[in-house]
C-alpha cells in the first residue's frame, strides 16, 4: 500500500511544497470459508418506508374496441309535457258524414193564431154622420179565423175571448177634423185621442195585452159633435192574436 504527497500549490504566494512517498509492505489477508450454516428465520417486516413521488403521468394509450352493448335499462318515469307547438296548416276537408236523424219539433215560433177583419159602409151619396161621443158600427165582416173573437154585424162591439196579445190597426176618413178614441172596456187606451182632418184619414196601430175575458173593442167619436165620415167604405178595422 502506498501513499503519496504531493507538491501542495499556492497560488497567492507562488510557493510550492514538495511531496514525499513512502512505502509500506502489506501482508495479504487470507479468508478461510468455512460450511454454511442452516438459514435462520426470517426477521420480521419492517416499517414500510415513505411513499415516493408520483411520477409523471405516462402517454394515453390506444383506445379499446367497442364492447357489447349492454341490456336496456327500465324505461324512466314520464317527463312533464313540453309547450303546445304552433298549429299545423289546415287538412284538406273530409268527405260529408251521413244526415243525422231529425231531431224533435221546436216550440212554436211567434206568428199569428186568430185573426178578425170589419169595416163600416156607407150607401148614401152624401156625408155619413157618428153622433157625438157614440161609437163607429161596423157593418160588415171581411174575415173571422178562429175564436178568440165574436162580432155579428152591424154592431159596434168587438168582443174578445181569450187572454194574449193583439194587435189593433184602424182606419177612418173623415171629412173635416176629427177625434176618436179606442177603447178597451169603455176605457180609452191613450190618455189623448187619436185626431185627423179632413186631408186624409185617422189611422192607428196598437197592441194591446188581454189578462180578462170577454173584453170589448170600440171606436169612439171623442168630442160631443158629430163626426163627419165619407160615404161608402170609410172605417176598417183589423185584429190579430199573436203567439207568444
Amino acid at each position: 500500500m502506498f501513499r503519496h504527497y504531493c507538491w501542495q500549490k499556492k497560488m497567492h504566494r507562488r510557493k510550492f511544497r514538495r511531496c514525499s512517498v513512502k512505502k509500506f509492505k502489506v501482508l495479504p489477508k487470507v479468508i478461510v470459508k468455512g460450511i454454511q450454516g442452516p438459514q435462520g428465520p426470517q426477521g420480521p417486516q419492517g416499517l414500510p418506508g415513505p411513499q415516493g413521488v408520483p411520477g409523471a403521468q405516462g402517454q394515453q394509450g390506444l383506445q379499446g374496441f367497442q364492447g357489447i352493448p349492454g341490456p336496456a335499462g327500465p324505461v324512466g318515469a314520464t317527463g312533464p309535457a313540453g309547450a303546445v307547438g304552433p298549429a299545423g296548416p289546415a287538412g284538406a276537408i273530409g268527405p260529408a258524414g251521413p244526415a243525422g236523424a231529425t231531431g224533435p219539433a221546436g216550440p212554436a215560433g211567434f206568428g199569428i193564431s186568430d185573426f178578425l177583419s170589419v169595416f163600416r159602409a156607407d150607401p148614401g151619396t152624401g156625408t155619413d154622420t157618428v153622433p157625438g161621443n157614440s161609437p163607429i158600427t161596423f157593418t160588415g165582416v171581411l174575415a173571422n179565423v178562429g175564436g178568440a173573437f165574436t162580432f155579428t154585424p152591424p154592431s159596434p162591439t168587438i168582443t174578445i175571448n181569450e187572454t194574449g196579445s193583439y194587435f189593433i190597426s184602424f182606419s177612418i176618413h173623415n171629412q173635416g177634423d176629427a177625434d176618436f178614441n179606442l177603447t178597451v172596456n169603455g176605457t180609452p187606451i191613450t190618455p189623448l185621442p187619436f185626431s185627423g182632418n179632413g186631408g186624409g184619414p185617422t189611422a192607428a196601430e196598437v197592441i194591446i195585452t188581454v189578462t180578462t175575458v170577454p173584453t170589448t173593442i170600440q171606436l169612439v167619436n171623442a168630442n160631443a159633435t158629430p163626426a163627419q165620415l165619407h160615404n161608402n167604405i170609410n172605417t176598417t178595422m183589423t185584429i190579430l192574436k199573436l203567439t207568444p
